[in-house]
């Protein structure tokens, strides 16, 4: 960095988007809406700093990786702290949030647009971008990955098996089955074979499938309940309506709405 730009991220760095007083803080509602870890939601801010950073000082446009557009859009719903905060008072001159307008060009676009963001992030901040926030291309332009904003006070999001739960089940089933199932069920009266059999392994699913879920409970990361948004695809979703929020779209070259599937810039 050259000295302008290095007085610039101190004033970035320094800006806060809350005002001091508020009870929920920015950071815990960006974790509650995306259903992170507050821990991961602080470092996305830290993020999305930087990202605002490259836009004023990179010299060419830049796209965001998901979780730190996730930052910038609820950011903008804080219009006073964005707009005469912000832009205003902080950097001088506006950020516009630019979706993709869709096709095979706006996303060869946008991806050459985040590799070079990355690039030159490496370049100004002397480190790579971390990966669980700045994932590479192939990951971010995923187009199996769909983004939905689910209302969990009314859905259960259960994820979907993976291809290892799959495959565990279709090899204990039949190891289950030819072992006589469970000595226990076979050895209740009033229930025929096959009964039996499918108790078994509907309970052989359940076990397999919160097996699945704990294996992904582990991990600190920006797939969240909220967004429901990961690379190993979606959930199953119970009990209500469900969908985009009303100005969002799903498809693999989406716009902004609660996320930007196919990309978006700043400039």
């Amino acid at each position: 960095m050259n000295e302008d730009q290095r007085e610039l991220w101190r004033k970035i760095e320094r800006f806060s988007i809350d005002e001091g007083n508020e009870q929920l803080t920015f950071a815990r509602r960006l974790a509650r809406e995306n259903g992170w870890a507050p821990r991961f939601a602080e470092r996305v801010v830290q993020e999305y700093k930087r990202f605002v950073f490259l836009a004023m000082a990179s010299g060419h446009r830049v796209t965001p990786s998901e979780q730190v557009d996730q930052a910038w859009h609820l950011h903008l719903v804080y219009s006073r702290s964005y707009w005469e905060r912000m832009c205003q008072q902080v950097l001088g001159k506006p950020l516009h949030h630019g979706p993709t307008k869709g096709g095979a060009a706006e996303a060869e676009k946008f991806e050459d647009w985040y590799e070079r963001t990355k690039q030159s992030y490496a370049a100004l901040f002397g480190e790579a971008p971390p990966e669980d926030i700045w994932p590479s291309s192939a990951v971010r332009f995923n187009p199996s990955v769909q983004w939905r904003t689910v209302d969990v006070g009314s859905h259960w999001v259960i994820p979907k098996l993976s291809r290892r739960a799959i495959t565990l089940v279709g090899g204990g089933v039949p190891l289950v089955v030819g072992a006589g199932v469970s000595p226990t069920l076979l050895a209740a009266g009033g229930l025929s074979v096959l009964v039996k059999v499918i108790l078994v392994v509907f309970v052989l699913m359940f076990v397999v499938w919160l097996l699945a879920l704990l294996f992904r409970s582990g991990k600190d990361s920006g797939g969240g309940c909220s967004s429901c948004g990961d690379s190993t695809g979606g959930g199953w979703f119970f009990f209500g309506d469900w969908g985009c929020s009303n100005d969002s779209s799903c498809s693999s070259d989406s716009g902004c709405g609660s996320s930007c599937g196919g990309g978006c810039g700043g400039d």
